[in-house]
């Protein structure tokens, strides 16, 4: 599979579907397997395009259950402990099966809590609660519209009873969807906690320490909705390509919001607020994406790490951690070596090297990083590829605030041939 993704498709260009998922855990990351490691690490260096799931940490539980950590890095776990007929769905008996999803995603705008809040650390977590009774409203909603749904056979291929081809009878629906949960997202933890406590993530340990306190107070209020209303529920960080512009955008147009969100949105604030008046509603400014540190934060690699990492195990999936490359050429050797790093000394679940791309569509050439011409045959004609949160695509496909985003990223050196 990776001598193929090396290749890249007939033009040379690098697949950007299907993802190429690297499932680390214990008994296939060791030396013995150093030789497909490697390979792995050799796509990244050209491509940047693989993603790693990282089985290690203690969290993850390795060993005790099954996990879907695919989509935009929304993980869906079941256990022997939380499952009653676990293993007849493991082993397929009597048709059943695991059914791993999410009924609803409804993402919470962090940085407007805290401006409702001002300070107030009470008011802070009341907020939180009270967004999230706004939600489970929303998803009793959508479950009444999803019931009418299933009931006049509006979703045929999830509700199809597949033949046992032992019996020729029909068996369970493809998908149980009391099984499903509902997510609540986050986004905007660095610039909830820049406002709260006047720091970014990166700049002090109190801003790490109240975006932590935030998630555990939500985690505990969870609990008790799941109690209180029979349902599922996961926090998690949402993907958010379009909704980290858009809530920025909405603070930025709120009379009570603006004069604290313009001292806190990312991107171009001037060139944003002229693209408002004009009527525009594509304009580059944005939040940060969940809990990760500002992208354009001058802070080492590892430093970030040990930042982000800490929010792994408090969110139910859904985090990511990127590298942002800085080099052309990374050396694929030193890139296996970090990932070591990474995978045995840190919390994080999930994470991606991206590599900025440049394609020629005349001459076909792949290079790194983004080019105005092609280095090969000097045309104009490019097309700039990148990940955008948690997939490879064009950047032209990209809202203003991403493409800010893009040139906003501080990328690091982690190691060049």
């Amino acid at each position: 599979l990776y001598e193929v993704a090396l290749q890249g498709d007939y033009w040379g260009k690098p697949f950007n579907f299907p993802k190429l998922e690297n499932g680390i855990s214990p008994e296939f990351f060791n030396s013995e397997y150093d030789d497909l490691w490697l390979e792995a690490h050799k796509v990244v260096a050209k491509f940047g395009t693989p993603y790693f799931d990282n089985m290690m940490p203690a969290y993850r539980g390795y060993g005790k259950g099954v996990s879907c950590y695919q989509c935009c890095a929304y993980c869906f776990v079941e256990t022997p402990e939380s499952s009653e007929d676990f293993e007849e769905k493991l082993y397929f008996i009597d048709g059943k099966h695991f059914t791993m999803g999410s009924w609803q995603v409804i993402s919470l705008n962090l940085p407007r809590i805290a401006y409702k809040a001002n300070g107030n650390d009470t008011k802070l977590f009341e907020e939180a609660k009270r967004l999230m009774d706004l939600a489970v409203e929303i998803f009793k909603v959508k479950r009444k519209w999803m019931d009418v749904m299933i009931k006049q056979n509006r979703i045929p291929f999830a509700t199809q009873r597949p033949l046992d081809p032992r019996t020729r009878q029909k068996g369970r629906p493809a998908v149980d969807f009391d099984e499903l949960v509902y997510t609540i997202g986050l986004v905007g933890g660095n610039e909830m906690a820049q406002w709260h406590t006047g720091y970014q993530l990166h700049e002090s340990r109190e801003a790490v320490k109240i975006l932590i306190r935030l998630i555990l107070e939500m985690q505990k209020y969870k609990k008790e909705l799941e109690a209180r209303h029979g349902i599922k529920i996961a926090l998690a960080r949402t993907p958010a390509e379009s909704t980290a512009q858009r809530f920025a955008i909405a603070d930025l147009l709120t009379e009570e919001f603006r004069a604290k969100a313009e001292k806190m949105v990312k991107g171009d604030l001037i060139r944003a607020k002229q693209m408002l008046i004009e009527g525009k509603k594509d304009v580059p400014v944005y939040y940060s994406n969940g809990t990760h540190v500002y992208v354009g934060a001058k802070t080492s690699l590892i430093e970030k790490m040990d930042i982000e990492q800490k929010f792994f195990p408090l969110l139910n999936g859904g985090n990511m951690f990127h590298v942002w490359l800085g080099e052309a050429n990374p050396d694929p050797e030193a890139l296996y070596k970090f990932t070591q790093r990474i995978a045995t000394q840190t919390q994080i679940g999930y994470y991606a090297y991206t590599k900025d791309l440049t394609i020629c569509n005349d001459c076909g050439m792949v290079t790194s990083p983004l080019h105005e011409q092609c280095p090969n045959c000097g045309s104009q004609n490019v097309e700039w590829w990148s990940r955008i949160t948690g997939y490879y695509q064009a950047v032209s496909g990209w809202n203003e605030a991403k493409k800010k985003e893009l040139f906003d990223r501080y990328r690091t050196l982690v190691g060049s041939k």
